[in-house]
């Protein structure tokens, strides 16, 4: 997976699918977070801080997000830590 923002926009290049996608202004915020080093804890600190929502309902979205991803092949779990499990 590579992610890159052009001109203005954010994109996710799947090459084994050979897929291209456009994500939203959060989205790309959530992949900016994605570093390998922060928690998705720290992402959702991160981001309740940066936009304008409510905390339970961003947590959730954040959470589904980072499962989709992970489902999807583009974020992987550290040696160390659990899955990102979607809330029920």
């Amino acid at each position: 997976m590579r992610y890159r923002r052009i001109e203005g926009e954010a994109v996710v290049l799947r090459q084994s699918a050979a897929e291209v996608l456009v994500l939203n202004e959060v989205g790309a915020s959530v992949l900016d977070l994605a570093d390998g080093e922060q928690t998705v804890g720290a992402w959702i600190e991160a981001l309740i801080g940066e936009y304008d929502a409510d905390p339970a309902a961003l947590a959730r979205e954040v959470l589904e997000f980072a499962g989709e991803l992970r489902e999807a092949g583009l974020l992987e779990t550290l040696a160390g830590t659990t899955a990102v499990e979607p809330p029920p």
